[in-house]
């Protein structure tokens, strides 16, 4: 059975371009409606949290029901729930509500997430992953470049429930993409229960696959038995290592800056337009870098050399963000940690698409999306407590240490993921 074609790859991309549109809207609006309503840092912290409660415990049940299920299906359900978050609000004013739909948003973009991700590793158009994923991000990053702006605009001009009525607009545009890209899929190649699992016959084969044939012959083994063990090849697979440590330790700096960042520019009373003018500058540096990825890559003497650049231009962005607050130097903290992302989110994805193979993808995908929502759960949380008792520069600077350290344990393992490769390619060519 063929994977997906690109009509379905362009329309699942425009269709994650408005998720993240949506996404990004309400990591602006979040934390300034909950200033509204009187909440504290804690509390705002605890908001910004809320949508990574059931990520964490359900990332790899979700990543086997893709796997099972197809990741079409998953795709579609997925959108369709995320309308609810923002009609929610809408509908219901108050932090009540409020949490409520950022626990929805958590659960229903967590099937969204893994679908699109193992739709885009399955994809057969003669290209390498570091490219399809490189395009994939990017309209990601298009996403976040032009959700805070508009909603900033939107909530200078008619307020926050006017704001919150177009992200729902907005999410059912999204429910139409997804069926369409489905639709396309199946066209050619039906997305039937079990395709995303099912690998190719040289799939235990690749060149870039690291303990491919440690899986063979477990199909006679107890299936506790197996997953068992699969977990432990995935847990100490480097690919896997080092995108966990790449995006969970950034996703710290990422929550932390989502959750404060507006709210620490609305106490140096810039209006909500400026706030979300500066928080889709990021994006688009984002935006800028991602179609260079291969060659950003090759600059730095691979993808794991540009992960360990992308993580420490995040940390040093986000630490120093309490130390300045004029806008220029504001406007040139933003830039670079729109680099760092830009570059470090699809490579980290990568790095699991290249060395698992295609039938343990979806797992592995889940946990290390679990290990970035557990980061993303407990980081504002701990850092909005801190934020409360000594302030945002405190706050800040322990997020980018916290990402410095990631970035050390990330260069430590770089030599293995390169040695992982290199026996891959070995193998193939043998």
């Amino acid at each position: 059975m063929r994977p997906p074609t690109l009509s379905s790859f362009v329309l699942l991309c425009g269709a994650m371009g408005m998720v993240t549109v949506s996404l990004s809207a309400l990591g602006t609006l979040v934390p300034l409606y909950a200033v509204r309503e009187g909440a504290s840092a804690t509390v705002i912290g605890i908001l910004v949290a809320l949508p990574n409660v059931f990520p964490v415990m359900l990332a790899l049940v979700a990543g086997r029901l893709v796997d099972a299920g197809g990741a079409g299906r998953a795709f579609v359900v997925g959108t369709a729930g995320m309308v609810l978050a923002p009609l929610l609000v809408t509908l219901v004013s108050g932090l009540g509500a409020l949490a409520l739909g950022q626990v929805l948003i958590g659960l229903f973009h967590l099937f969204v997430t893994l679908a699109s991700q193992s739709f885009v590793a399955d994809l057969s158009n003669g290209r390498s992953f570091e490219r399809n994923f490189s395009w994939y991000s990017t309209s990601l990053a298009a996403g976040r470049m032009v959700g805070p702006v508009l909603v900033g605009l939107i909530v200078d001009l008619a307020g926050f429930r006017a704001a919150f009525a177009v992200l729902t607009m907005i999410a059912l545009f999204t429910l139409t993409l997804a069926v369409a890209a489905r639709r396309a899929a199946a066209a050619t190649a039906p997305l039937v229960p079990g395709a995303a699992a099912t690998p190719g016959p040289d799939a235990h084969a690749s060149p870039t696959v690291e303990g491919a044939p440690r899986s063979a012959g477990r199909d006679r083994a107890p299936a506790s038995t197996a997953q068992g063990a699969d977990m432990r090849d995935l847990l100490v697979n480097p690919g896997v290592q080092l995108a966990i440590l790449a995006s969970s330790g950034v996703f710290v700096a990422i929550a932390v800056r989502q959750a404060f960042f507006p709210v620490y520019l609305q106490s140096l009373d810039h209006p909500a337009s400026t706030i979300g003018a500066l928080l889709s500058l990021g994006a688009f540096a984002a935006v800028l870098v991602r179609p260079l990825m291969p060659l950003v890559s090759r600059l730095f003497g691979g993808p794991a050399r540009t992960l360990v650049v992308a993580m420490a231009a995040v940390a040093v962005s986000v630490g120093l963000l309490g130390t300045v607050q004029t806008l220029l130097p504001l406007v040139a903290l933003t830039m670079l940690a729109g680099f760092g992302t830009g570059v470090g989110m699809p490579l980290s994805i990568v790095s699991v698409a290249t060395h698992v193979v295609p039938a343990r993808r979806g797992v592995a995908l889940a946990l290390r999306l679990s290990a970035n929502r557990t980061a993303q759960l407990v980081a504002p949380v701990a850092i909005g407590a801190l934020v409360g008792a000594a302030g945002f520069g405190a706050g800040f600077a322990l997020a980018g240490g916290l990402l410095a350290v990631a970035t050390v344990a990330a260069m430590v393992r770089v030599p293995a993921f390169e040695r992982a490769a290199r026996t891959g390619r070995a193998r193939a060519d043998v």
